[in-house]
């Protein structure tokens, strides 16, 4: 008897298919609890068993994701396939997001699941950011209550100076869509920007994967930008997300780093614009998803770029911890005792002041 190819409503076919577009960097097998083959690439009989995600159907085990190829062993993989377990667990027990008469009881569990794999693959990726001398980083992580699809990555590159390689994505909508969206763009991302001169490149590339292998309505708003250490040249391309915010270090007023093309997984052609800001010792860069300006306070009011820019001039002058902190206790006051919007992501990269030596690194938070 040939496995089937389905879990729940979920064509595992279109699920393994933008992994397979890494090539052998990485390769993808879902497998059923028996280890039988049911999508992707077929594990050879000499790949010993690196189970990577598990798949539950009600509660019992209905099958494992397995990674394998020189890419396999990172943490982005690894927690991609996390949160590919937790999505394809849900849909395996029949809850599926939007399906008509779906139960109320079951669609609840649904998202309760998959927000725990979201914390787990949250666990897979280190909050502490690279050490950069000479920079200070800092990152905050707020998942909403529902299944969102923010995701961000902060990585030195393998390369001449080992560039700092800054990503920060929102996939739309919310639900297991989302979640598995998000799940296979960010391996796709990340691998981009390894094999990639650019940032604007990165994104091209990862658009073409996401415009020939997709199969959902959602898309993908992304910034990637390369940090040269050395010089505090950034170079930054942006497909729809949120415009970052340069703070001067001098005292003059923050302004958007303008520059932005369609969103990823929308059109064959990206043609993002690569822009280019110059990070003079004690100026800094803060990134941040639509979840920040979106919160709610209880009487439904948004956050606004207005009160994000109060939250900016309180917090600068310090670290990029000061500023993310200011930031994000803002926002939870702002919005303490609403129901959370969405997602909310920021990032902070500093560069020291002449002369000023680098303190402790405390770790960035993530709830």
């Amino acid at each position: 008897m040939t496995p089937r190819r389905h879990l729940g409503r979920i064509d595992l076919a279109v699920v393994v298919a933008p992994f397979q577009a890494l090539g052998d960097h990485l390769r993808i097998a879902i497998e059923d609890a028996n280890g039988r083959h049911l999508a992707g690439a077929p594990r050879p009989a000499d790949v010993p068993d690196e189970t990577a995600g598990l798949i539950y159907s009600h509660g019992e085990l209905a099958g494992r994701i397995v990674l394998y190829g020189p890419g396999a062993a990172t943490e982005v993989a690894r927690a991609a396939a996390s949160a590919l377990g937790a999505a394809l667990s849900a849909a395996a027990s029949g809850a599926v997001e939007g399906a008509p008469g779906d139960d109320p009881v079951a669609t609840r569990r649904l998202e309760e699941e998959l927000a725990n794999g979201r914390r787990l693959q949250r666990g897979f990726v280190s909050l502490v950011p690279p050490e950069v001398p000479g920079y200070d980083i800092a990152s905050y992580y707020e998942a909403a209550r529902e299944v969102g699809g923010d995701f961000f990555d902060l990585f030195r590159l393998r390369r001449r100076g080992r560039p700092l390689s800054i990503v920060i994505a929102d996939v739309t909508g919310k639900g297991i869509a989302a979640a598995l969206v998000m799940a296979f763009s960010r391996p796709l991302l990340h691998a981009a920007i390894d094999h990639t001169p650019g940032p604007a490149a990165a994104l091209e590339r990862t658009n073409r994967i996401l415009v020939g292998e997709r199969r959902t309505t959602l898309f993908i708003t992304a910034l990637c930008a390369r940090l040269d250490v050395r010089t505090g040249v950034l170079r930054m391309a942006n497909a729809g997300h949120e415009p970052p915010l340069f703070v001067p270090g001098d005292g003059s007023p923050p302004g958007l780093v303008l520059g932005s093309g369609p969103l990823l997984g929308a059109f064959g052609a990206l043609d993002v614009p690569e822009v280019e800001a110059f990070m003079s010792p004690g100026d800094m860069v803060l990134f941040y998803t639509d979840g920040v300006t979106d919160a709610r306070s209880p009487t439904g009011e948004r956050f606004d770029d207005a009160r994000l820019l109060h939250a900016v001039e309180r917090g600068r002058g310090g670290t990029a911890h000061d500023l993310v902190r200011e930031i994000s206790e803002s926002v939870s006051r702002f919005a303490e005792g609403a129901e959370p919007a969405d997602d909310i992501t920021i990032v902070a990269v500093g560069r020291h002041r002449l002369g000023a030596q680098s303190g402790p690194r405390p770790r960035s938070v993530a709830r």
